[in-house]
């Protein structure tokens, strides 16, 4: 049977396949009108938005705007059309809109709900101005964006009323209307002009004179006037939202009888998608119409995008959206559910001979349909339900419906083109009527394959770039092989057709095949080889491209892109560093590893031995260590020597190197090269570059590489699950669920083969062990044993070492056995055995030089072992224990010098030299009490500070061994201090000391005083103390020093006595002179007095507690001294008390004269001077040594005398003469 003949309309009668805004003539519309479909969801769609403008016409409402919503091809423009049709309630061959959706009864009738019918015929019966426009094409170019929207409605607005698109004129117009002119006017330009004013209007410009003087004649303006608006044209024309509402209602009440009109705007969502400015200006038309009308005003638009979307405008803007949607508030969406309906009635719609035939032959191909046509990794296409569904639908498949609505969709979004696509919306009714009218003639084993839809999109998209990528392959000779074989071309179409659309179907052979399929006895598998052929074809022309097991369309600027990509280089080692990154850092984590030795038991061995590894791919070191004993390496096909040759990768691996044979294919190593070479591409290519849609292209690169990317690890990751092993020349045995798995299991084998040594560690030994281990005070008595082997083998070390003369050091061990092969061990492994061998006395311990032994702060000892840092001056030594031979010299020096016998320690040589050198601090401090810090000559001082110093010295010592060393030095020395000690302890511990003092202090009191002044029996008495002192060993003449001492005291006593009565004459002379001089004085002053006798007792009383003859002499000098202060201060006091008492005397005189004191200084200025006392004393008057011989000597001498004091005499002194 034709498919022609099956249906139920003639495919081929005429249906506008593109659905415009603009005027259709009666035909056309009784058309549209006649075979539109109200589908179900349209029956909800009639409902709901005559409900709610029901609501301004029996009442008043704000809530007035319409938004219909759907995807490209909906039908959401044929819906707005069709709404124009009903509300002006156009009239067509003798038939109202409405009756075209409820005449006939409940099922024939379009509209079934009956309130909805008459929510329908209220609104019909209201007076509306119905305004229809695609708000794109009513744009004027070159207005400004932020008032674009608003003069649109104007523009729109102005015309329906029959005024001019052009504002201004328009203005001038309704001015006229209202003044009742307008006709008046009209008829004046024809008179005036001989044309009519609304052919010529719109160029205004050129007829001014004619206007101008039109407007005379009728007497509206005077001829400036006019000339004056003319003058205003040029002008930009601007009016606010709000003067628009204005208008729009002013234009409602001059109307009355509940006027409204109706503004239905097409493709409002792509004009201003995205454009805060225009959002905001629809938002507030909407706003200003609704708060101004009160639902009198009606605004409808369409558009794909949701209004969601369109209002989703991100940052602070975004707040200042809100309230479209409310205005908003009835929301339509067109499902592709809408479509499907749509179409299979009013194109599908089968006649009964057709319906019949096709349920009966679909039993025929179901399961051939649905076992051939299986789409992979792609969300469900529905393929026909039931017999009646593949009748309803046929030559079409379920599917069909809703991809081509996102192909247009989204070839719509992706379109350069796209503001011009969308003006000439195709709906996918014109869709499905073209391809079914191209496929009228077949039989009814044919299906509409979906290349076969291009026919009808290529109309739509004209002169797009793609499309002519699309016409330049079918010129190609090497795509096209013959004139009249176009698959490799429908192939292509297929792929441009699907590009956008990933979401829905993937690209990939399978799926590309099953679009391709044209018959119900389709050859698949002969179909799939002609597919794969011609994707290989395209992909050498560099048309498509192919990620993974998708073929991607390429766009010129794809293709560009492409070449660019290929011609990329990549280095040798960019493949390899990739796939070690994906192998270590995503799958294995780290080039690191926990190894546990055979005696490793519970948790507290966990992560102790932690291996790093060196790791390469190939020959290229992608983690590379400083000193890591193992290796390994993955072996890929670029080692093409041994990869995947078992006899070589057995030979060639050693036994630190691993080597981990990679069993990839040829195309997964494709698949890396390419993702590196799009990388770098994405990476280093910027917008500057000449490739058009660069952002775009680049995204779209990126989002493939992501793809290929996770594709690469997930074919990575199976690949590792086949990897072998190789190792020390045999092949490993592992087990693993995952290659992280499989890998360490295969460096347990090989670390228990390189750190054979790690098996002598026995206990998990902590730094705290380490440290209660030097805290204790057992002296090695309590034997330890855990990880004697290492303690042993460490021991050897140190022996072997120093048996080479090497030095060992902190550093040395560590260096050889943390971390290092064949030991492997721990930081505290090592620590513990040094803590051992130390605390056990079998090494010692030297820190910068000084050593440490047992004994030793703790702190100290712990950190030389413990501390990791400068290990280098932590220098390790075995020592050997002291012998019998040297405790005997120890016990018996112990005896002799600290009448001690417990100071060897049988056990432990550091607690022998720390006991000695205890005994010998304390005898330290005792002896440097003895010493003679104040030069009193004590008896062998000498001996006793050398034996403070040797003692000190040996107390310096810090290792056991130069202990014993040193004292075996200086034992004679020793010995010999230890006879002398006794006396010279005597000595300072008894009364002897005392009587030395004493017997120092007389000597000092005769010889150190500076008045060499004494008696013949106390000179004898001083030189038998000095003989005492004087010898080397005095102490058995010291009780005859005691008798000297108390002979000096008695004579001593009475040479002082004596010399203290002269001195105390002295003093009282020199007292009463100092009396006597201030008793002749001018005045007198008991106080002054009182302070001259305290002065001379204090003197007096001062000899009494003299010890030498030079503090008597110096209490007589202090008392001549005081004698001459004392004058001194009396001169001063009498010459001030003289100046005084002339003041007195002169303001008296002033006073009792009555004088003006205003001349008081030229009156004191004439009275006498007050004549002043000075001081003069003889040896200043004679001032060296004269020697009189005779009487002429004698005058000379009074003769300079008096000379001497004439010069110093004068009116205003009076001189006092001193001796």
């Amino acid at each position: 049977m034709k498919i022609n003949k099956m249906f139920l309309k003639d495919i081929h009668r005429n249906i506008e396949g593109v659905i415009t805004a603009s005027q259709a003539n009666d035909e056309q519309v009784y058309q549209e009108l006649d075979e539109y479909v109200v589908t179900k969801e349209l029956q909800a769609h009639f409902r709901t938005l005559f409900d709610a403008y029901k609501k301004g016409i029996v009442g008043n409402t704000s809530k007035m705007g319409v938004w219909i919503q759907g995807f490209f091809g909906s039908g959401k423009s044929h819906f707005l059309k069709i709404l124009s049709y009903i509300l002006e309630n156009r009239e067509v061959n003798g038939k109202t809109a409405l009756e075209f959706f409820t005449e006939g009864d409940d099922q024939v009738r379009k509209i079934k709900d009956p309130m909805t019918i008459a929510d329908m015929e209220l609104a019909v019966n209201t007076p509306t101005n119905v305004i229809l426009f695609n708000v794109e094409s009513k744009h004027q170019t070159g207005i400004e964006e932020k008032n674009s929207l608003v003069n649109v409605f104007l523009k729109v607005f102005n015309d329906s009323l029959g005024y001019s698109t052009n504002p201004k004129v328009a203005d001038l117009e309704r001015r006229l209307d209202k003044d009742g002119k307008y006709e008046d006017f009209k008829r004046a330009f024809e008179e005036e002009f001989g044309l009519e004013w609304v052919e010529e209007r719109h160029e205004v410009d050129f007829i001014q004179d004619p206007v101008v003087n039109s407007l005379v004649k009728i007497g509206y303006m005077s001829e400036d006037a006019a000339k004056t608006w003319f003058n205003k044209m040029e002008s930009e024309y601007i009016i606010s939202i709000e003067e628009f509402a204005i208008m729009v209602e002013d234009y409602l009440q001059s109307k009355g009888n509940n006027q409204h009109i109706v503004f239905l705007v097409d493709e409002i969502g792509q004009y201003i998608g995205g454009n805060s400015d225009l959002t905001l200006q629809l938002q507030t038309i909407v706003e200003e119409l609704g708060n101004k009308s009160r639902g009198k005003a009606w605004v409808m638009v369409t558009s794909q995008q949701a209004i969601d979307k369109v209002t989703d405008i991100a940052g602070a803007a975004a707040l200042d959206f809100s309230k479209i949607k409310g205005r908003f508030e009835t929301t339509l969406s067109l499902s592709s559910a809408n479509a499907d309906e749509v179409i299979q009635k009013r194109i599908l719609a089968k006649n009964k001979a057709g319906q019949e035939y096709l349920e009966a032959d679909y039993p025929n191909h179901e399961n051939d349909i649905n076992s051939m046509i299986i789409f992979e990794d792609s969300p469900e296409l529905k393929l026909y339900s039931s017999a009646e569904n593949y009748a309803n639908v046929y030559p079409f498949l379920p599917y069909q419906f809703n991809l081509l609505a996102n192909i247009l969709t989204q070839i719509s979004k992706h379109s350069i083109q796209g503001t011009n696509l969308s003006r000439g919306e195709r709906s996918l009714l014109a869709f499905f009527k073209e391809t079914a009218e191209r496929n009228a003639e077949n039989d009814s084993d044919v299906l509409v394959s979906l290349d076969q839809f291009y026919p009808s999109l290529e109309k739509w998209l004209n002169e797009t770039e793609n499309a002519k990528v699309i016409k330049q392959a079918e010129e190609n000779s090497r795509i096209v092989l013959d004139g009249s074989n176009h698959f490799n071309i429908d192939v292509l179409k297929v792929l441009f057709m699907i590009k956008y659309v990933d979401q829905n179907i993937k690209p990939t052979l399978n799926n590309i095949t099953n679009l391709m399929i044209r018959s119900v006895d389709e050859d698949k598998i002969e179909l799939r080889k002609r597919v794969e052929n011609a994707l290989k074809i395209l992909i050498r022309e560099n048309l498509v491209r192919q990620n993974l097991d998708s073929y991607v369309f390429q766009t010129d600027e794809e293709q560009e892109v492409t070449r660019l990509i290929n011609n990329i280089e990549l280095s040798d080692t960019d493949v390899e560093n990739r796939l070690a990154r994906d192998i270590l850092d995503d799958k294995v984590g780290k080039n690191q590893f926990t190894y546990k030795n055979a005696n490793a038991k519970g948790r507290i061995f966990e992560n102790r031995y932690n291996f790093m590894y060196n790791f390469y791919v190939d020959d290229f070191a992608y983690r590379k260590n400083s000193n890591p004993s193992l290796e390994v390496k993955i072996i890929t096909p670029k080692y093409s020597d041994i990869w995947n040759n078992e006899t070589r990768l057995t030979l060639e691996s050693t036994k630190n190197q691993m080597l981990v044979n990679l069993p990839v294919d040829q195309e997964f190593m494709e698949h890396v090269e390419t993702y590196l070479r799009v990388e770098k591409y994405i990476t280093t290519a910027n917008v500057s570059s000449a490739i058009k849609n660069f952002n775009a292209v680049k995204a779209e690169k990126t989002s493939e590489n992501q793809e290929l990317n996770t594709a690469i690890n997930e074919q990575l990751r199976e690949f590792l699950k086949d990897a072998k092993f190789y190792f020390n020349n045999n092949k490993l045995d592992v087990s693993g669920a995952d290659f992280k798995n499989r890998l360490n299991d295969a460096l347990q084998q090989m670390a228990k083969l390189v750190y054979y040594k790690n098996d002598l560690v026995d206990a998990a030994i902590s730094e705290a062990d380490i440290r209660n281990l030097l805290r204790n005070a057992d002296h090695g008595l309590v034997e330890r044993t855990e990880n004697q082997n290492v303690v042993d083998d460490v021991k050897r070390y140190i022996q072997l070492q120093q048996n080479k003369n090497i030095t060992v050091t902190m550093k040395t061990l560590r260096d050889n056995y943390v971390g290092k092969e064949p030991y492997g061990f721990v930081n505290e492994d090592l620590e513990w055995a040094v803590a051992r061998l130390f605390k056990e006395g079998n090494i010692s311990i030297f820190r910068n030089g000084v050593a440490l032994d047992t004994s030793s702060d703790v702190i100290e000892v712990s950190k030389a072992i413990l501390e990791r840092k400068a290990s280098e001056k932590i220098r390790v030594e075995l020592r050997q224990k002291a012998n019998d031979s040297q405790k005997r010299m120890v016990r018996n020096l112990g005896e002799e010098l600290f009448q001690s016998r417990n100071i060897v320690d049988e056990n432990n040589d550091d607690t022998t030299r720390s006991n000695f050198i205890d005994k010998a601090n304390l005898q330290i401090g005792i002896l440097s009490s003895f010493q003679d810090t104040r030069n009193n000559h004590y008896p062998q001082a000498d001996e006793l500070d050398a034996a403070i110093k040797l003692l000190r010295k040996i107390t310096e010592v810090r290792d056991t061994k130069t202990f014993f060393e040193l004292l075996k030095a200086k034992e004679d020395e020793l010995l010999d201090w230890a006879e002398d000690s006794e006396d010279i302890m005597n000595f300072h511990k008894s009364n002897q000391k005392i009587i030395w003092d004493k017997a120092r202090d007389y000597v000092s009191r005769i010889e150190d005083s500076k008045v060499q002044d004494s008696t013949a029996e106390l000179d004898s008495i001083i030189s038998g103390m000095k003989k005492i002192m004087g010898e080397l060993t005095p102490y058995r003449n010291i009780p005859k020093l005691s008798e000297l001492n108390n002979k000096f005291e008695e004579e001593y006593l009475t040479f002082m006595e004596s010399k203290s009565v002269s001195a105390s004459e002295d003093i009282a002379d020199a007292k009463q002179r100092v009396l006597d001089d201030l008793s002749s004085r001018e005045f007198e002053d008991e106080i002054l007095k009182r302070e001259v006798v305290r002065e001379f007792d204090r003197l007096k009383d001062d000899l009494t507690s003299a010890q030498m003859v030079d503090e008597i002499v110096l209490i007589k000098a202090n008392a001549e001294k005081s004698e001459k202060r004392f004058i001194d201060k009396f001169t001063i006091e009498e010459n001030a008390r003289r100046e005084k008492e002339a003041q007195k005397s002169v303001k008296a005189e002033q006073n009792g004269e009555g004088i003006d004191t205003s001349n008081s200084v030229e009156l004191t200025h004439s009275q006498k001077p007050v004549k002043v006392i000075q001081n003069v004393y003889m040896k200043d008057l004679v001032k060296k040594r004269q020697r009189i011989k005779s009487e002429q000597d004698i005058d000379n001498f009074v003769l300079n005398l008096k000379k001497e004091l004439l010069s110093r005499l004068d009116d205003n002194n009076e001189l006092d003469i001193l001796m």
